[in-house]
């Protein structure tokens, strides 16, 4: 059986795998990692992981949309992962068996490329910007730096993301400034920061609703996948 390492960003994503792992009494050669949102955090869990022991890498949690057309809770299943010139491809045989069993999914999925961006893009230009670039459907921090190590290293790589922020949609800095470099967030810090920035609670209310139908997708999405080994 291959010993898989999980990377997420944040750590309600590792959260949501983990409780799935636990409930359908997986085995213990899945070990779950948050690295906390950075590429450079990411390269140093991936390389951890296999450094014990794990012989396969999935970069698993949230992700932005590039374009107006991929929505909220939309899994992206990425063939490859793009840091402008350098490219990164997830394993073609692990990527075929994930979209056939999720085929008859709950939620809605898409296949397509994922960007890098490390600070993460922020703006509706920057989205914009990075689709023209890539021609990728979302963006993440973490994938590339996990796809980078593995790729070095010669494991399988394969990355499972979820849309939450909206390409058109503005990233609150408040939401940026209320997560803490381990992936957690801060509450106080993030009700402090729309005390100073008040006409971003808007955006808060609606990127709070969108990260809520990402976590739904997430949630269903380990509930399917570990049961039926998915992520073997």
């Amino acid at each position: 059986m291959t010993r898989l390492g999980i990377v997420t960003g944040m750590q309600f994503e590792a959260d949501i795998i983990r409780a799935e792992l636990t409930k359908a009494g997986a085995p213990d050669t899945i070990i779950v990692a948050c690295a906390g949102p950075s590429y450079m955090a990411a390269r140093r869990t991936a390389t951890r992981l296999l450094d014990e022991g794990s012989e396969a890498l999935l970069s698993f949690g949230i992700a932005g949309a590039l374009i107006e057309g991929v929505k909220s809770g939309t899994l992206l299943i990425a063939g490859q992962v793009i840091n402008w010139s350098d490219t990164v491809e997830t394993d073609k045989a692990w990527m075929a068996r994930m979209t056939q069993a999720l085929g008859q999914s709950a939620f809605p999925t898409q296949t397509g490329n994922l960007a890098h961006s490390d600070p993460p893009a922020v703006s509706p230009g920057d989205k914009r910007s990075l689709h023209i670039q890539t021609k990728a459907l979302g963006v993440d921090m973490e994938s590339f730096g996990v796809g980078e190590i593995a790729r070095d290293r010669g494991a399988p790589f394969l990355t499972l993301r979820v849309v939450a922020d909206g390409a058109t949609r503005m990233l609150p800095s408040s939401a940026l400034e209320a997560t803490n470099a381990d992936g957690s967030v801060s509450t106080a810090r993030a009700l402090t920061a729309l005390a100073l920035h008040p006409w971003e609670l808007a955006d808060m209310v609606r990127l709070g609703l969108q990260t809520g139908a990402a976590r739904r997708t997430l949630r269903n999405l380990a509930l399917l996948g570990t049961p039926r080994h998915f992520f073997l």
